[in-house]
């Protein structure tokens, strides 16, 4: 399920899925480069930060300008929500257009979205977390998933594919791409996060390794499971390698910052 992902440059830089490029779905997920953001920011950040720097909100607007452009759209078809680390999907229409940018969120915590509108681009946010973009080729709907550890273990991928499937969707159809997040290699988590998600279920267990005394969590491992879980067919699910942490040049990355640091996007959406 591991692929190269490729590393295009229109505009922006960006990675996609090789899965999603063979079924001509438009995607991205985006590295650090191409955008106006400047300092901690520098340059293509989507979100104006929770530390004590901040970005500007101009920066951040222009930045999803630009990275919209390049599915020939504005910042105001993107729908993007409030992230609070929730299990919470909502499905949203051509009224959502310009959600988070322009518009105000969901009054709470929204980690997934899912649409069947055309030229509707869903947004959602990381800096380590696991970004999902799932699409159903045959009936076009899309969905866009942020799942760090507390949305894997609420299972939010399969809330999403479950809202997919009530506008129709079949899970034979859908697709699944996993981007770059922080990867087995660097994510160390306490005893607590294990015991969580083996008494969740124990499959999890093949997720965890211990090496020189430390236990360490594989956040992709653990959501393809959860994709398979569901049904998705393992040839159907593209994986990223791509450690977060590891690649400084190309990756914010709240673990090794904290922070005061930038927030990447991925994006998807139905043309």
């Amino acid at each position: 399920m591991k692929e190269c992902f490729i590393k295009q440059t229109v505009k922006i830089t960006y990675y996609t899925s090789p899965l999603f490029n063979s079924y001509g779905v438009s995607h991205m997920f985006t590295t650090k480069h191409g955008g106006v953001s400047s300092g901690e920011f520098e340059s293509l950040n989507f979100a104006v930060g929770a530390g004590e720097k901040r970005d500007t909100t101009e920066n951040v607007i222009k930045n999803h300008a630009i990275a919209a452009g390049v599915f020939g759209l504005s910042e105001n078809d993107i729908c993007r929500s409030y992230q609070n680390h929730s299990v919470n999907v909502e499905v949203v229409g051509n009224e959502y257009k310009g959600t988070g940018v322009y518009k105000d969120p969901f009054p709470y915590g929204v980690d997934g979205l899912v649409t069947t509108e055309k030229n509707l681009i869903l947004s959602i946010r990381t800096a380590d977390c696991v970004p999902v973009l799932l699409y159903d080729f045959r009936n076009k709907i899309s969905s866009a998933v942020h799942a760090g550890w507390r949305g894997t273990l609420g299972r939010i991928t399969s809330n999403a594919i479950k809202k997919m499937k009530s506008l129709g969707a079949k899970t034979e159809n859908i697709i699944a791409a996993i981007g770059p997040c922080v990867g087995v290699c660097c994510y160390e988590v306490g005893e607590e996060v294990f015991k969580l998600f083996i008494e969740s279920d124990n499959d999890f267990n093949s997720c965890f390794i211990n090496k020189d005394s430390k236990l360490f969590f594989d956040l992709t491992k653990a959501n393809e499971l959860i994709l398979i879980k569901s049904s998705i067919k393992k040839e159907n699910i593209s994986s990223s390698s791509l450690c977060t942490y590891c690649n400084e040049n190309d990756f914010f990355s709240h673990r090794r910052n904290g922070s005061n640091r930038g927030t990447m996007s991925a994006f998807i959406v139905n043309k």
